[in-house]
């Protein structure tokens, strides 16, 4: 029994990140985290070479993520809203299931999905309701999900209309990136983190109730 955490932020530090590891954390089963941004995953090529085996033909990273997801009972994916939906790196992992799904094959099928997005809009959460749908697309029991602001691409760096304050981060001999990771707001609180905790508890009851099931 483990878990698989995956986070497709390209942030070093992202929120995304922190929440899928707390949930993880909480949860008290072995798990393993994978940053989407660190490997080379690219999208579908619509080239339906797929629909004989189920086996993308590209030669990337895909592959060794799904291995790893197929062994494991529990997938908590989480990632940011780029204008308007989940941010390109998972965006392409997640198009790129299509090639499982020929011939009624699902190997996500059952498997528990918790799904956390950084998305602003609280009514719409389009990137939190886009990984739900590609878990369900899947056949996996969407058990949970975890919404927060987070940021999007940029937090405030110093231009625009912050020109004033960026002129006295650039005195200090800061890099705008730099710039950008000082001003970094704190969306993710302790009443989040709380929430996020609460999730992963009960995670690991249904993952030790499915185990003592399985003894008798």
């Amino acid at each position: 029994m483990r878990a698989i955490g995956i986070s497709s932020s390209g942030r070093k530090n992202a929120y995304s990140k922190i929440i899928v590891k707390d949930i993880l954390e909480a949860s008290r089963i072995e798990y393993e985290m994978i940053n989407l941004a660190t490997l080379n995953i690219k999208g579908c090529l619509g080239c339906l070479k797929c629909a004989g085996n189920n086996i993308c033909i590209q030669k990337d990273d895909f592959q060794k993520v799904v291995d790893k997801i197929i062994e494991a009972d529990v997938l908590v994916f989480g990632g940011g809203n780029y204008y308007g939906m989940l941010n390109a790196i998972g965006h392409s992992f997640w198009e790129r299931t299509f090639a499982l799904r020929h011939c009624s094959t699902f190997p996500f099928a059952g498997k528990l999905g918790i799904a956390v997005g950084l998305d602003r809009d609280p009514e719409k959460k389009e990137a939190t309701r886009f990984i739900e749908k590609m878990m369900i697309s899947n056949k996996m029991a969407v058990i949970a999900s975890f919404t927060d602001s987070g940021h999007q691409q940029c937090y405030d760096c110093g231009y625009g209309h912050e020109c004033v304050v960026g002129n006295v981060y650039a005195h200090m001999g800061l890099t705008t990136a730099e710039q950008a990771e000082t001003n970094r707001p704190k969306e993710y609180d302790d009443e989040a983190q709380k929430k996020a905790r609460a999730i992963g508890k009960m995670v690991g009851s249904i993952i030790k109730a499915r185990k003592y099931t399985e003894e008798i």
